[in-house]
């Protein structure tokens, strides 16, 4: 009896990383190996090391929608220079997920009626990849990161394979790994 409870926990764990054929499913991990295809080079502005990708154009960090799916190219180097990604194929040599939260704010106004939406105590969060890169020609860049939809703790999902071909759009390919 007692490995029938052992063997039902378990299998409870693992539900949230099953693998799908479904391209929609927030859940399914780009398999090693798979190929990111640069088709148009992106620019990375000086004293940064990144760049971002939304619905198929570049855009800034601060001026991305956090609400919807996004990509970003990571390089190892910071300069005072702008740097550039140059069309390239790479190798994606490790799959890491991620979870960044963000602090909130809370209004302590005093009043007689204090009315807040959505659940005080659970933070704001996205998750997301970091697809670790390799090229021969290019070995600076490091990565490419990709983020679902900002919400709450309970509603958050890292994006599909789609969101993040539609991140992406006409500037680079995520080709998967058989």
């Amino acid at each position: 009896m007692r490995w029938i409870i052992l063997l039902l926990l378990l299998s409870a764990c693992s539900q949230s990383y099953m693998v799908s054929d479904n391209l929609a499913y927030p859940y399914n991990l780009p398999p090693v190996g798979s190929k990111l295809v640069l088709m148009q080079a992106v620019a990375i502005e000086p004293g940064t090391t990144r760049t971002f990708l939304q619905r198929g154009r570049k855009t800034t960090l601060g001026d991305f929608n956090r609400y919807r799916a996004n990509c970003n190219f990571e390089v190892e180097n910071l300069s005072d220079r702008a740097q550039r990604i140059e069309p390239d194929t790479f190798i994606i040599k490790k799959v890491q997920r991620l979870m960044t939260e963000v602090v909130r704010q809370y209004n302590h106004r005093s009043g007689f009626i204090n009315v807040e939406y959505g659940d005080p105590g659970s933070p704001m969060v996205t998750h997301g990849y970091h697809l670790w890169l390799s090229s021969e020609k290019q070995p600076d860049v490091m990565r490419m990161t990709c983020r679902g939809a900002f919400d709450d703790l309970s509603r958050s999902e890292p994006p599909s394979i789609n969101e993040i071909r539609e991140a992406l759009g006409n500037i680079a390919e995520l080709v998967l790994a058989a």
